[in-house]
């Protein structure tokens, strides 16, 4: 495979993935209507979890080397399970406006993480590119919105928690990803942090009444498992292990703007100037944060 193919396979992965993610806000609203959060989280990653390990035996075998596996631990509750609850907890008391804006500090934070590591360094391109998609991602959600004196703010506090957490997941991940691949590297990590969210969830999962839930919310919860929760979560992966953190923190910024095109169009909202506007910054962070291709050899 070319650079210049491999480059637009990996913008691909991340485009979809996104996309994915980024209509999981307004999805798992509508689920969150007759569904607890943390047994919405806990059916999330048990359902992935379970999907994941009936395809395996497609997929070529791989074995986990034990040394890895308290590093697996630690991503599985970094990226798995603390960055579950603290989402669907956070969403469920917040809006999906404040989600979608605080979700665009990701790059930012795993910008800042990997300098701190040593793993990146800020390049001009990195940070000029991030810059660009945080400010389309604020624009089309409207940072004028956010209120973080509202009574909203534990919510908020939640999510700006989880965007850390991920992060630091994006960060800490990339080398196993190298050793492994990124069907291989979801699906250990969801198993194990679908136990830290089943301690969690035992005592509101037996207390849920299933009778109350609407078969639209059954809809929305399978959808969630199957698209932003295994086909988003494994492409990220795959990307994450052919590019920099930086840049897959930088798609995150296209999550907004999915989920506030979603919205117009289920909502029958009028468009307005600043989603092109917005739009228009976040695929110019994206081209700006584009390392150069290498010069052809004479």
């Amino acid at each position: 495979m070319t650079r210049r193919s491999s480059e637009l396979s990996i913008f691909a992965a991340l485009f979809c993935a996104q996309t994915f993610l980024g209509a999981f806000p307004v999805v798992a609203k509508v689920a969150l209507e007759s569904i607890p959060p943390l047994p919405f989280a806990l059916f999330r990653v048990a359902g992935a979890s379970v999907l994941l390990w009936a395809i395996h035996p497609m997929l070529p075998g791989e074995k986990i080397d034990r040394a890895d596996l308290p590093r697996l631990a630690l991503l599985a509750f970094l990226g798995v399970a603390f960055n579950q609850i603290l989402y669907i907890e956070g969403l469920s008391l917040s809006t999906a406006i404040n989600a979608s804006v605080l979700m665009t500090t990701i790059p930012v934070l795993t910008l800042a993480i990997a300098i701190v590591a040593g793993r990146e360094r800020a390049g001009a391109g990195k940070v000029i590119g991030c810059v660009l998609g945080l400010a389309g991602a604020l624009t089309i959600v409207d940072i004028l919105r956010f209120d973080v004196r509202s009574r909203l703010f534990l919510g908020d506090a939640m999510l700006l928690t989880n965007a850390t957490a991920y992060s630091t997941y994006l960060v800490l991940s990339r080398d196993l990803l190298r050793k492994y691949s990124a069907a291989t590297f979801i699906r250990v990590t969801f198993s194990m942090g679908a136990l830290p969210i089943l301690a969690f969830a035992a005592a509101p999962l037996s207390r849920m009444s299933f009778a109350r839930v609407t078969p639209t919310a059954w809809v929305c919860m399978a959808a969630v498992i199957v698209f932003p929760s295994v086909i988003g979560y494994v492409l990220n992966a795959w990307a994450l292990a052919r590019t920099h953190a930086s840049r897959v923190a930088l798609f995150v910024t296209l999550q907004p703007f999915v989920a506030t095109t979603l919205a117009v169009l289920w909502l029958s909202e009028e468009p307005s100037a600043r989603t092109a506007v917005a739009a228009a910054l976040i695929f110019a962070g994206l081209l700006v944060s584009r390392p150069p291709l290498p010069r052809r050899a004479p």
